[in-house]
């Protein structure tokens, strides 16, 4: 296992970005060889997936209202990102 995913702590930090397959291969195949022995992180991923999949299942009918939507599209069009350069 790798020092980024020793202990719980890292593991259940990391569990957004293993769902969202945000993950590098070996760092989710660490967090499922973690996931495999340690019972309490699997219950922990077993209950966000089960609200992520009710959330999705839920949430799949519904569209934002028209008004809404163009507002939001308004608003993404219109955000700018900026960094400052360090010296």
């Amino acid at each position: 296992m790798t020092p980024e995913f020793e202990d719980c702590t890292d593991v259940l930090r990391s569990l957004y970005a293993f769902h969202d397959n945000e993950l590098t291969a070996a760092e989710a195949d660490d967090i499922r060889q973690h996931l495999m022995a340690c019972e309490p992180c699997l219950d922990h991923f077993q209950v966000e997936d089960a609200m992520r999949l009710l959330i999705r299942r839920c949430c799949a009918e519904e569209k934002a209202p028209e008004g809404l939507r163009m507002k939001m599209r308004a608003t993404y069009s219109r955000t700018v990102v900026g960094f400052e350069e360090t010296s």
